[in-house]
């Protein structure tokens, strides 16, 4: 909202400017109007705030931009896929629709989170997001047309698509996560790889253990055999003292 209100005061002071540099009149107006228009635009530009992916401007990250670009263009497929849903009739392609578009918003919120990832998305809006609001947008047609025998038709093979596009965004994201995966086992793999150089290995881990609590129990049992030997000796004591 500031940023509106800065763009709107510095285009009508440039405005002012440039009429009264012209001195009034026709000329003056137009060169106003031009200045008007492109000082709104540029301060709009300049004030706009960063975008951010998380908590981290999208400037500092790798394909930060491209991430964002990808996501913008995800969010307006799903904006446009929402105006058709509006005007669906049949519940079950409604519902069809719904479930496409959570399966294209999980997708979208994990590259928020993963901006590396802006290919897989971008990618899926072009190929499917597009070929989904031309399915959409066909489907209305045919419905509002009134042509009952049509419409069964339509809605069979309408319902037959979204619910391949679900399983298809279910597929892209799982694609986007196991890049996450794969990176994920190779620093386990490097992890466990140092480890062994400085001598530590889950094998030698559990001997170690192991010979710990064999060395526990070993104390354990020589005590026990001490307080034995005790009560033995003990027990002789008293009964050198009865034959007494």
């Amino acid at each position: 909202m500031l940023s509106i209100i800065v763009s709107f005061v510095a285009g009508l002071l440039l405005a002012l400017l440039g009429f009264w540099i012209c001195g009034g009149g026709i000329p003056g107006i137009i060169v106003a109007v031009i200045l008007a228009v492109a000082g709104y635009v540029g301060v709009s530009f300049l004030t706009q705030p960063e975008r951010k992916l998380g908590q981290v401007l999208a400037s500092a990250i790798p394909n930060g931009q491209k991430a964002v670009e990808a996501i913008d263009a995800a969010n307006a497929n799903l904006s446009t896929i929402g105006g058709l849903r509006s005007q669906v009739r049949d519940q079950l392609v409604g519902k069809e629709v719904d479930d496409f578009a959570v399966a294209t918003r999980a997708l979208v919120q994990f590259v928020e989170s993963n901006p590396q990832s802006y290919d897989t998305l971008r990618h899926y809006v072009n190929v499917y997001g597009v070929q989904t609001e031309k399915l959409l947008r066909g489907y209305v047609e045919v419905e509002q047309s009134g042509a009952t025998d049509q419409i069964a038709k339509a809605r069979s093979e309408t319902i037959e698509a979204l619910q391949v596009l679900e399983q298809t965004a279910a597929g892209e994201l799982s694609r986007a996560v196991e890049s996450k995966t794969l990176a994920l086992s190779a620093d386990s793999d490097a992890i466990v790889r140092l480890a062994s150089l400085d001598g530590y290995t889950q094998n030698s881990q559990n001997t170690n253990m192991d010979a710990a609590g064999n060395s526990s129990a070993g104390g354990a049992g020589g005590v026990g055999s001490a307080g034995s030997a005790n009560n033995g000796f003990a027990g002789n004591g008293n009964a050198q003292g009865g034959n007494r």
